[in-house]
Parts: structure tokens; sequence; C-alpha cells
């Protein structure tokens, strides 16, 4: 099995292990006119946001986060940037509020953002986890923008 196809499928098996609730897609008003660092930028400050939106101020300020992981697209041609992510809480109350705050964070707080659509993911063993992964080498770009992303240890 050649290396890159060999890592999609694991980054997949990793993503599911991660269980998480929501799968989400947040795009800009023009996607080909998005430079890779400000899309990093725009996805930093909507998750900063969001993490103090949903966690209680003493769990951020300990540095605590929503779980996420956050993938940078460019789309089938490599002219569309938008981005990709999976996210939890760690109370199902999080849940709603997540599906209520980030669409809203991201069309009023973010100058060139489009829109933002959330997915439910609890317990769907689909190929959304492996969807992620298919732009590895496409554009020799990294597609996991470990800059956003966070895991806790729990």
């Amino acid at each position: 099995m050649q290396f890159t196809e060999r890592l999609k499928l694991d980054g997949a098996k990793w993503v599911r292990s991660q269980n998480f609730w929501l799968f989400g897609t947040a795009t800009f008003k023009d996607g080909s006119r998005i430079y890779d660092s400000d899309a990093i930028s725009d996805a930093k400050h909507f998750f900063n946001i969001l993490d103090r939106q949903i966690l209680e101020r003493k769990d951020t300020s300990q540095g605590k986060r929503l779980d996420r992981l956050v993938f940078l697209e460019h789309g089938r041609l490599g002219a569309n940037t938008h981005i990709h992510f999976f996210i939890k809480g760690t109370h199902l109350s999080q849940y709603k509020a997540i599906t209520k705050f980030a669409p809203m964070i991201w069309q009023e707080r973010i100058a060139k953002a489009h829109n933002l659509i959330l997915k439910d993911n609890i317990g769907l063993d689909d190929t959304r986890s492996e969807y992620c992964w298919k732009e590895i080498k496409s554009y020799q770009r990294d597609v996991l923008l470990t800059e956003c992303c966070h895991l806790s240890n729990s």
C-alpha cells in the first residue's frame, strides 16, 4: 500500500477513535482569494471565541479548550480555501451550545466568512472521518492545522 493511502486510512481511524460530536465546514465568501495564512488566522480566532463562549472563564484561563481537529482544504481544483473540523465538548449540554454559537460566531466575527454548516457526528462510522485526509499531497500542503487542534487527556 502506498504511503499516502496508509496515512489517509490511519488518519481516518484516529479521527473515528476520538468520538467527535460534530463535523463542521466553514467557508469564505471567496475561497479563491484567501491565503492559507489568513485562513489559519481566522480559524484560530474563531476557535478562541468559541472556547470562550462555551467554556467557563476559569477553564479557558487554565488553557482548556474544546476538543477538536481542524483541517485546511482547497477544493478539487485547489482554489477554494475552506476549513473542516471535528469538535466535541465535555458535557452533552455543550453540544447544543456549539450548534447555536459556532455558525453565529463564524458569520458575525470573521470578516471574510460565508457560512458554517454543522452535521451531527455522534455514533457515525462513515467516510466523514476519511474525508478530511483526501487532500494529502494533492497540493503539497499540510491538511491538519495543528495550531488550531486540541485533544484533552481525558
